[in-house]
C-alpha cells in the first residue's frame, strides 16, 4: 500500500515538471520570435547605412591599398632596370614613379592629408602651449633706484611691506616722518630658484630706508608708547629698579606693575628714540592723583593722614567731617597721593596681634523674675595672631585679605544669670531700675549737695510751666505715705520692696493713697509748691536700705 502511494506521488510530480518545462520552452520561443520581429527593421536600417557608407569606404580603401601594393611592385622593377643604366636614370625614374603614383592614388593621399593636417595642427598647438607655459616669468623689483631682486608676483611685495609694518612696531601715522615705499616693477624671465623671498625683500627695503627707522626696544604702557631706547638691557634694568624700590627692602613682597607694561623690540622711527636716563625720568616723574582708602578697624583720621603723607587739614578738605572723628569701619575715603606714570602694586604679608572679644553666655533661673540679672563670671578678652595679605597701590592700601588666624590666649566668656518668671502686675516689687520722675521737666534747680548752710538731700526738678505737670512712680512699689508733711508739703513715699524707697514732695495734688500698689511710670501726683518751697518743683529723694543717696546716678 505504501509503495503504491509513493509511486503515485512521483508520477504526479514528474507530470507537473514536464508541463512546466514544456510551457517554459513555448514562452521562450514566442519571446524570441517577437524580439526578432521587433529588431529586424532596425537591423535592416543600420545594415543599409553601413553598406552605403562604411562598407563602400572600406572596399574603396581596400582597392586603393591593392593598387598601391601593385604600384610598389612595378616601381621596384623599373628602378632595378634604371639602376643598370646609371645613377641619373635612377633619380629620373624615381621622380617619374613618384609623380605617377601620386596622380594615380590622389584620392587616398587627399584622405590622409585631411586626417593628418588637423592632427598635426593639434600637436603643434599643444607643443607651443607647453613650450610657453614652461617658461617662468618674474618681476624685477626696484626701490629707491636700487634693485631689490626678482620676485614671483606682487603678492610677495605686499607680504614684504606687511612685514615692514609689523617690524615697524611704532605707529608712525601720527608722526611727521613716515616711511613711504614706492617700488618699480619690470617683467623678466626667471627660474623659480632665483626668486627673492619676502623676508629678504623686507630686509633690503629697511636697509635702504636712509636712517628714518632704527632697531630699538620700545616701552608701552596700556598700549601707549612712552619711548624707545637702543638697549633692551637698559630698559629692563630701569623697570626692575622701579619694582625693587617699591618693595622697600621686603624681599618677601611681590611687586608688579598696575598697568599693562610691554617692551617690544623692533624698528622705530628715529624721532621716538630717547636715552636710558630720559626713560627713567619719564617713568619716575610723579603727579598728584586721587585714590580711595577703606577705613579699617582701629583707624583714626590722624593715622590715615600720616600713613599717606598728608596733613589732617588736607584729609579733611577731601573728606568733610573726618577731622571731627566721623569715620567708621568700611567708610571709603578719598586720598590724594603722589604717583608716578608707572604705577606699582605691592602685595605683602603682614602679621599682627589683636584682642579677641569675649562672648556673653546667658543662663536662666526659673526661681527669679524676668527683671533679675546677676553676673556669675566676668568676661575677659583674649588675644589672637592674624596674618593678612595686603595690597598697596602706589603705597596706599587698597585691599586686605586674611590668610590665617591663630588664637594665642582664648577669651573667657561672661556668664550672666537671668530670671524667667513673669512678675505679677501691681505686685509692688521694684525692678531695681529707676526712671525720671517728671517726664515733661528736665531742669535741676538744686542737686544733692549743701545749700544755705544745710545739706539738700534730693533733687529739685523744675522747668517752664512746671505747676500741675505729672509726677510718675520711678519704679514699681507700694505707697506707704500720701499726705501733707511739714516742710515737704504734700508728698508721696513709695516702698519698692527691694531695700529702696522714693519720695516725691511739694505736690499740688496727690493721685494715690496709702497701701496702693503702683507701676513704674504710673502718675501719682502733680507738681506744686506746697510746704517749704519758693516755686513749683518736685523734690525727689531715693533711700537705699534706709539711707538717702544721690538720685542722679540712678535716674540719669
Amino acid at each position: 500500500m505504501l509503495q503504491k502511494k509513493s509511486g503515485g506521488r512521483l508520477l504526479r510530480l514528474s507530470r507537473t515538471l514536464y508541463l512546466v518545462g514544456i510551457q517554459s520552452m513555448r514562452i521562450l520561443k514566442r519571446l524570441k520570435r517577437r524580439t526578432v520581429r521587433f529588431l529586424r527593421p532596425a537591423a535592416r536600417f543600420f545594415g543599409r547605412v553601413w553598406q552605403a557608407t562604411g562598407a563602400r569606404w572600406l572596399r574603396r580603401v581596400g582597392k586603393e591599398l591593392s593598387s598601391v601594393r601593385e604600384g610598389f611592385s612595378i616601381a621596384g622593377r623599373r628602378l632595378r632596370r634604371a639602376k643598370e643604366e646609371g645613377v641619373l636614370s635612377v633619380v629620373g625614374e624615381t621622380f617619374r614613379v613618384a609623380g605617377r603614383g601620386i596622380l594615380r592614388h590622389r584620392r587616398i593621399w587627399c584622405t590622409a592629408l585631411n586626417i593628418a593636417a588637423p592632427v598635426a595642427a593639434v600637436c603643434l598647438l599643444v607643443g607651443t602651449v607647453r613650450y610657453w607655459t614652461g617658461i617662468e616669468f618674474g618681476l624685477d623689483l626696484t626701490y629707491n633706484g636700487e634693485s631689490i631682486g626678482v620676485i614671483e608676483n606682487e603678492k610677495v611685495f605686499e607680504q614684504a611691506t606687511e612685514m615692514v609694518s609689523q617690524r615697524m612696531v611704532h605707529d608712525a601715522s601720527s608722526e611727521n616722518e613716515n616711511v613711504s615705499i614706492t617700488p618699480t616693477f619690470a617683467l623678466t624671465t626667471a627660474q623659480a630658484s632665483d626668486y627673492t623671498l619676502a623676508d629678504t625683500v623686507c630686509n633690503r627695503i629697511i636697509e635702504q630706508s636712509n636712517g628714518i627707522i632704527e632697531e630699538a626696544t620700545g616701552l608701552y604702557i596700556n598700549g601707549e608708547l612712552v619711548g624707545a631706547v637702543k638697549s633692551s638691557a637698559d630698559l629692563n634694568h630701569i623697570l626692575q629698579g622701579i619694582l625693587d624700590e617699591a618693595k622697600g627692602g621686603d624681599e618677601d613682597a611681590t611687586a608688579v606693575f598696575a598697568q599693562t607694561v610691554e617692551s617690544v623690540t623692533g624698528l622705530f622711527p628715529t624721532s621716538t628714540l630717547i636715552t636710558a636716563g630720559e626713560m627713567e625720568a619719564e617713568l619716575t616723574e610723579t603727579s598728584q592723583k586721587a585714590v580711595t582708602y577703606v577705613v579699617q578697624e582701629g583707624d583714626t583720621a590722624v593715622d590715615i593722614a600720616a600713613k599717606n603723607n598728608m596733613s589732617l587739614e588736607e584729609l579733611e578738605t577731601l573728606n568733610s567731617g573726618v577731622a571731627d572723628g566721623l569715620i567708621h569701619v568700611g567708610d571709603v575715603l578719598t586720598l590724594q597721593t603722589a604717583v608716578s606714570r608707572l604705577e606699582v602694586q605691592i602685595i605683602k604679608t603682614e602679621t599682627y596681634t589683636e584682642s579677641l572679644p569675649y562672648k556673653t553666655v546667658t543662663q536662666t533661673d526659673d526661681s527669679q523674675y524676668t527683671d533679675y540679672s546677676k553676673v556669675l563670671v566676668e568676661g575677659s578678652e583674649g588675644e589672637q595672631q592674624c596674618v593678612d595679605r595686603v595690597t598697596y597701590l602706589n603705597g596706599v592700601e587698597v585691599a586686605r585679605e586674611n590668610v590665617s588666624t591663630t588664637v594665642i590666649t582664648p577669651a573667657v566668656d561672661r556668664v550672666v544669670v537671668t530670671g524667667t518668671q513673669e512678675r505679677p502686675k501691681n505686685s509692688g516689687i521694684g525692678t531695681g531700675t529707676f526712671i525720671w520722675p517728671c517726664p515733661s521737666l528736665h531742669y535741676i534747680t538744686t542737686y544733692f549737695e549743701y545749700r544755705w548752710g544745710e545739706f539738700h538731700s534730693g533733687l529739685d526738678i523744675s522747668g517752664s510751666s512746671a505747676y500741675g505737670k505729672p509726677i510718675v512712680a520711678s519704679d514699681n512699689g507700694t505707697v506707704t505715705a500720701a499726705g501733707y508733711s511739714g516742710s515737704y508739703g504734700y508728698r508721696v513715699i513709695i516702698d519698692h520692696a527691694n531695700g529702696t524707697r522714693t519720695l516725691y514732695a511739694h505736690c499740688s495734688e496727690l493721685l494715690v493713697s496709702v497701701g496702693q500698689k503702683v507701676e513704674q511710670g504710673e502718675t501719682i501726683a502733680l507738681v506744686g509748691s506746697t510746704g517749704n518751697s519758693t516755686g513749683a518743683h518736685c523734690h525727689f529723694e531715693i533711700y537705699v536700705n534706709g539711707t538717702r543717696v544721690d538720685p542722679l546716678p540712678y535716674v540719669s
